[in-house]
């Protein structure tokens, strides 16, 4: 690799060499945080290929004082919602400018309310100035953020949250209101008299239940629009797509006048693959969120609306809000940020 151009190299071009972010060339260059040798020998190996110099006015950055946040989110796979959010929380954070933001992101088991306790105090043994979460179980969550607030930590959610806790801020969007949009959705051709609504197979013990808000805007919706409408309710399996098919194909021959589907959690890509095997043009799917699985199900015509908001840019916001408030030491402009829905059909899809 040799410099071809007059122009200096910048940070941007050592970290786009390296294949990493700015945030972890600024911490090889300055010895902060938790980088793995691996990582430091490429970098350093690009810095000196490309000529590379700090710029001097960079002492004063590598004087600011350090902040420590964490972030606890679940577990996530290639293309799934929460992979979208942790991305928002890193370029988020490489982008403060009040002080040197060194991000602790502690991942757990959405299914396993041991798994989330077991991130909680690897939070509380970091000593974190802040922390963002969200609310999957909910007497967890309540128990961790009193510990918090005991030890003067201020605390934050995303996507989900605990109302009656005393959090800093909320990003995210309305989850009953998102609940209500969506049943307007799977009703807006005709009167509705049977509906079926998929749910995930969580954790054993039922205490993880995200989507509860939501799920309850969808359901006082039908109830108040269309009181006569029974709502079918369908469990299936985040990572059995075979027995999945076979309970929806079991479910649809007790039932096969039901035209109207719904799922309020971001994985209605869960049911294309029964969707695909047994088409009916008069039905009507809707579901949640732009994750690619999901937009692949909206092209092809099995479902007919996403309900669904710019994922990653409200974790962006919500790391880059907190953190200045934590720093500066000053209440938020809006404690509860409520992000905008966005309505995805087949023929809007391209300009999104």
């Amino acid at each position: 690799m040799k410099q071809i151009s007059n122009i200096a190299p910048t940070i941007f071009d050592v970290a786009r060499h390296a294949g990493v972010s700015r945030g972890t060339v600024d911490r090889v260059i300055y010895g902060r945080g938790r980088v793995s040798e691996k990582t430091k020998e490429k970098v350093r190996k690009v810095i000196s290929e490309l000529g590379y110099t700090p710029n001097p006015n960079a002492s004063s950055l590598a004087n600011r004082k350090e902040y420590r946040f964490a972030c606890i989110i679940p577990k996530f796979n290639k293309g799934d919602y929460w992979e979208e959010i942790n991305k928002g929380f890193i370029e988020g954070a490489e982008s403060i400018k009040v002080g040197l933001i060194h991000l602790d992101i502690h991942l757990y088991d959405q299914t396993d309310v041991a798994s989330f306790i077991d991130a909680c105090e690897k939070v509380i043994e970091n000593k974190p100035v802040g922390v963002i979460m969200n609310a999957v179980f909910k007497e967890a969550v309540t128990d961790f953020a009193n510990t918090l607030s005991a030890m003067h930590i201020p605390y934050a959610f995303i996507d989900n949250k605990v109302d009656d806790l005393d959090y800093m801020l909320y990003y995210g969007v309305d989850p009953y209101k998102s609940g209500t949009l969506g049943a307007f959705l799977l009703t807006t051709r005709c009167e509705v008299d049977e509906i079926a609504l998929i749910r995930l197979i969580r954790d054993s013990q039922n205490k993880a239940d995200p989507n509860a808000p939501r799920r309850h805007g969808f359901i006082d919706y039908i109830e108040e629009n269309f009181p006569e409408c029974i709502i079918h309710t369908v469990f299936i399996h985040p990572d059995d797509p075979v027995k999945n098919i076979e309970t929806l194909k079991s479910f649809f021959a007790e039932h096969p006048g039901i035209k109207y589907i719904a799922m309020t959690n971001s994985r209605i890509w869960l049911i294309d693959e029964y969707l695909k095997l047994n088409p009916d043009p008069n039905r009507i799917v809707v579901g949640f969120d732009d994750l690619q699985r999901n937009l692949e199900s909206l092209k092809n015509g099995n479902i007919e609306y996403l309900v669904t908001r710019h994922i990653s840019q409200q974790s962006y916001k919500a790391i880059t809000a907190f953190a200045e408030s934590v720093i500066k030491g000053i209440k938020p402009v809006r404690r509860n940020n409520y992000v905008h829905m966005d309505i995805l059909h087949r023929r809007n899809l391209d300009n999104y």
